[in-house]
């Protein structure tokens, strides 16, 4: 229900006008960034426009643009939504695809323009790409006031679906208008004065023939045999059918329907399956690994040298880590403790502060002073951007178990496994970290793998930054 004719030619058409103006916007953007700041560089205007440099810019942006608008789903005309949601996503849009753009013009050599372009070639892509969907959707919702672009809608529900009633009566803009309820007596006195309503036991194949466009069916204990009958006759008036349960508003995981052969059957996966999503989170996971591990060099190669001033032992610290499915791989850390650490965990074990099989201990006596400090502010984990760009780990998932932490795990507790292991996530980022339980923090990972997205990626690595400048970790 929430968009616009999202299979008719009118839908297509919407999608690929917002897309086109979206790239439109952000190459203009781009340009007019560049002319600002270096127009006394060009003979003419028309002189930098067509030039190489900036025709090759233009395509690297509609690439990626095209790409962001996609993974954020910005191209899909919704009918109901928030200009607040879209005005976040368009700025996550052109933070990511600014970072991107910077990368792809160091790898093919385009011109560095300084940091003052760069910053004014997001400000004015998000401002436009925005102010553009926010006069299309002003557009739309004006001319669905005046009932144009307006689908005729029945519904058939009861008490349980009440609140999805009111909202569909509440919000004209949406652009369906009720033209019959079909219900028990509860709703026909909470909305009989209201709107056409008719007993459950009336025939509802009259009442969706009359030039209906949509039917949805609302009632709470679903009858299969009903639900068959009803779908055949609203395909055999060419009438969209939707089925609306409160059981599927209970559904946390990814729900879609999947076909074994000619065989439709309802799929509830444990894991995201947005392919375009993750294939994009893999990429921005390769590029911005590569680049860590490039122009970090120097940095760590400081960190190196003062852990081997600071103590005896290798500068980094390897382990067996549970990954993906429980597949075990190498992670890679700054040794941050003594070299027989793990030994001495073991005489250490009654003062575990957590509960649960990881072990936690705030004065732990196996961290060394350059320990102290790089564990309270994440840098340890730095290396783990190896792991990321070999494929064993992403930037943000949930924290890679040890193996004789996962063997202690109940099986609900064992779903964690079901998405690649990061170096952030929902746990490292919470204010109160260091007191969390061990059932909170997978709750938390679950929280993470039912609700992913690019978007929630992003959010995390930003909460990650300040998370490191507070530097409170144990």
């Amino acid at each position: 229900m929430e968009t616009f004719d999202r299979l008719s030619n009118r839908g297509r058409f919407a999608r690929t006008a917002l897309l086109f103006g979206v790239v439109i916007f952000s190459c203009l953007s781009y340009f007019f960034a560049v002319y600002t700041f270096y127009h006394n560089s060009y003979s003419s205007f028309v002189s930098l426009f067509f030039s190489r440099d900036m025709l090759l810019s233009f395509f690297f942006i509609t690439f990626i643009w095209s790409a962001l608008e996609s993974s954020l789903k910005l191209n899909e005309v919704y009918r109901s939504r928030p200009y607040s949601y879209i005005l976040i996503l368009h700025v996550i849009e052109n933070i990511l695809g600014v970072s991107i753009f910077i990368m792809l013009c160091v790898l093919f050599g385009l011109p560095n323009y300084g940091r003052s372009v760069l910053m004014l070639f997001g400000l004015l892509s998000t401002g436009l790409s925005f102010m553009g969907k926010v006069i299309f959707y002003h557009m739309l919702r004006h001319y669905r006031k005046k009932g144009y672009n307006v689908r005729k809608l029945v519904v058939l529900c009861d008490k349980s679906s009440e609140r999805l009633l009111a909202q569909i009566m509440r919000h004209f803009e949406w652009g369906y208008k009720i033209v019959a309820v079909v219900g028990d007596d509860y709703i026909m006195r909470k909305v009989g004065d209201k709107l056409p309503v008719y007993p459950i036991s009336g025939n509802l194949e009259n009442i969706i023939s009359q030039d209906v466009d949509d039917f949805i069916y609302a009632l709470d204990n679903i009858n299969s045999e009903d639900v068959m009958r009803l779908l055949n006759v609203c395909v055999d008036y060419g009438i969209n059918f939707m089925l609306y349960s409160t059981f599927m508003n209970r559904m946390s995981s990814s729900t879609y329907v999947r076909y074994f052969d000619t065989n439709a059957i309802l799929t509830i996966s444990n894991t995201p399956t947005n392919y375009v999503g993750l294939l994009f989170k893999r990429f921005i996971d390769i590029v911005f690994s590569g680049c860590v591990i490039l122009f970090g060099f120097p940095f760590f190669a400081i960190i190196a040298l003062l852990i081997k001033i600071d103590s005896k032992g290798p500068v980094f610290f390897k382990q067996k880590r549970s990954g993906l499915k429980g597949r075990e791989f190498d992670v890679y850390k700054f040794r941050s403790m003594v070299v027989n650490a793990e030994e001495l965990k073991k005489e250490l074990m009654d003062k575990n502060e957590m509960d649960g099989p990881v072990f936690k201990m705030t004065h732990d006596p196996r961290i060394t002073r350059m320990g102290c400090i790089i564990r309270k502010t994440g840098i340890d984990e730095f290396p783990q951007f190896i792991n990321v760009f070999k494929g064993d780990m992403s930037i943000v998932g949930p924290r890679p178990p040890l193996p004789a932490e996962v063997a202690e795990y109940q099986r609900w507790q064992m779903r964690r496994l079901a998405m690649k292991p990061g170096i952030t996530c929902t746990w490292q980022v919470s204010n109160n970290r260091n007191s969390i339980s061990f059932d909170e923090w997978m709750k938390m990972d679950m929280e993470y793998i039912d609700n992913w997205s690019i978007t929630l990626d992003f959010v995390i690595i930003m909460k990650t930054i300040s998370t490191m400048l507070r530097a409170d970790g144990k």
